[in-house]
């Protein structure tokens, strides 16, 4: 009986570190319209800090912050969404090997809406539509930025809604 019951926690034990080691699978692009978009802006969580970072494919300051979104995606408190600019056009031939070769496991948008104009005051009156560009929000707290960030700047900004 003993070995019995050894077996079963030994077992369970064994399933509970292979579910431990799970990893997030790489993620594909979900083409969006603006209504998506609206909708983060309108019902920002209260239970979470939401991080949203417009990029694209060609762009390089882009390409070079986003290990520190990676990494930030990593925390349970935080939602990290990448709403890509890139023309839906390309998503299989451009952005979804992308996400491939780079190993992205966040949440991937690609925003398919020509009307920038509109959209773009929407996220921040200020912003002109140059990327990288991040939104943090959570609750009714939002701060918008226009600027490629490091790790440690995008943590101490994290930081700022905890």
């Amino acid at each position: 009986m003993y070995i019995s019951h050894m077996r079963k926690l030994i077992y369970l034990l064994t399933l509970t570190a292979l579910m431990g080691c799970v990893e997030k699978k790489i993620s594909t692009t979900d083409v969006v319209q603006r209504g998506y978009l609206i909708q983060l802006l309108e019902s920002p969580p209260e239970d979470k800090i939401q991080v949203i970072n417009f990029w694209a494919t060609w762009c390089r300051p882009c390409v070079e912050e986003l290990p520190a979104f990676i990494e930030l995606d990593k925390r349970s408190d935080v939602e990290v969404i990448l709403i890509s600019l890139d023309e839906a056009k390309n998503k299989d031939t451009m952005v979804d090997p992308f996400l491939e070769m780079y190993q992205i496991t966040s949440t991937v948008k690609l925003l398919d809406d020509p009307y920038a104009a509109e959209w773009i005051p929407m996220v921040d009156q200020h912003w002109d539509g140059a990327i990288p560009a991040t939104l943090i929000q959570k609750g009714s707290k939002k701060m918008f930025y226009n600027k490629p960030f490091t790790a440690a700047e995008l943590e101490e900004e994290v930081a700022k809604f905890l």
